[in-house]
C-alpha cells in the first residue's frame, strides 16, 4: 500500500507524462466559438443536431415545430420549459430521442411548440442565460 509520503518524494519527472490530447483546434472552429455562434443550417435529422447542442444552447426548427436541447430530467433548462408552459396554461410531451434505433444511447430531448407559444419560450430561454438558434 502506498502512503502520502511516497506520493510527496516523487520528483516532477518521474510522474507520468500528460497525455497529448485531441491536438489543436481549426480556424474555423476558433473563430465559431470566439464569435458564441453556431451553424446548424446543413443539419438533415434530429441526431445531426444533437451534437450541435450542450446544456446551455437549444435549437428551435421552426418548419418542424420543435424544441430540442440536452438536459437532465430536473435540470434547469427543463424546469424553465414546463414553466413557461404552465404559465401559458399548456402543457407539453418531452420527447426522449436515441442515436441508435435500438434505443441504447440517449440523444437531444425535443419538444413540439405551438406557434403561439414560441416567441415567449424562446425569450424566457434566452432570459435564462441559454443561448437559441433558430432554423
Amino acid at each position: 500500500m502506498f502512503t502520502a509520503a511516497y506520493y510527496a518524494g516523487r520528483t516532477r519527472d518521474d510522474r507520468e507524462p500528460a497525455p497529448a490530447g485531441p491536438g489543436p483546434a481549426g480556424s474555423a472552429a476558433t473563430s465559431a466559438c470566439s464569435r458564441h455562434d453556431q451553424l446548424i443550417t446543413s443539419a438533415k435529422n434530429s441526431n445531426e443536431i444533437f451534437f450541435n447542442l450542450d446544456n446551455r444552447r437549444v435549437f428551435y426548427d421552426s418548419m418542424e415545430g420543435y424544441l430540442y436541447f440536452t438536459d437532465s430530467p430536473t435540470g434547469s433548462l427543463i424546469q424553465t420549459v414546463r414553466a413557461t408552459l404552465a404559465g401559458l396554461n399548456s402543457s407539453a410531451t418531452i420527447e426522449q430521442i436515441y442515436l441508435d434505433p435500438h434505443r441504447f444511447f440517449s440523444g437531444a430531448c425535443r419538444v413540439r411548440l405551438s406557434a403561439e407559444h414560441v416567441s415567449t419560450l424562446l425569450i424566457a430561454l434566452r432570459l435564462a442565460g441559454i443561448r437559441t438558434t433558430v432554423r
